[in-house]
């Protein structure tokens, strides 16, 4: 993980930047260059009914980094394909969920949601008992006040 598909390049066109590609962009990400996957996804272009050149598209499959690697990833994909040649090209991501992407059939991370569910649901066990613990201690105080012969009537 992150995976890269590259549409509308060869398999030659990928593998002449791929290395170099590898190094910087494990770099930008803080990964190992054998976390990452480049694949070159091969596609058939249509245009006016007939076959047409496809138009260089990479697409980032990852979990979200942030805007500022984000921003640098595109910027290095980008000098890299165009550098070699290619007039032009886009670039895309599509962000995975860790709780949705599962590796030999467990997921990757947790739920975000399920997790903030869970430490709401802590923090409210918490507060009911402290109140149980402040209304005993609050029944207790007001009985300790209490003259006997109220307490007695209070019973009855």
């Amino acid at each position: 993980m992150p995976h890269i598909y590259f549409r509308g390049l060869t398999v030659e066109q990928v593998q002449a930047i791929g290395e170099s590609l590898e190094t910087e962009l494990s770099a930008i990400i803080g990964c190992e260059t054998g976390d990452l996957m480049l694949e070159v996804v091969h596609t058939t272009c249509i245009a006016g009914g007939r076959v047409a050149p496809s138009y260089p598209f990479v697409e980032v499959a990852w979990f979200e980094r942030g805007r500022e690697v984000r921003d640098a990833v595109a910027r290095c994909l980008d000098k890299h394909i165009r550098g070699s040649g290619v007039p032009e090209a886009e670039v895309a991501f599509r962000s995975y969920r860790p709780a949705d992407y599962y590796a030999n059939g467990e997921p990757f991370g947790a739920d975000p949601a399920e997790a903030e569910l869970d430490a709401l649901r802590a923090d409210n066990a918490k507060l009911k008992d402290d109140l149980a613990r402040v209304r005993k201690a609050s029944a207790a105080a007001a009985a300790g006040s209490m003259s006997t012969r109220l307490r007695d009537a209070l019973r009855e």
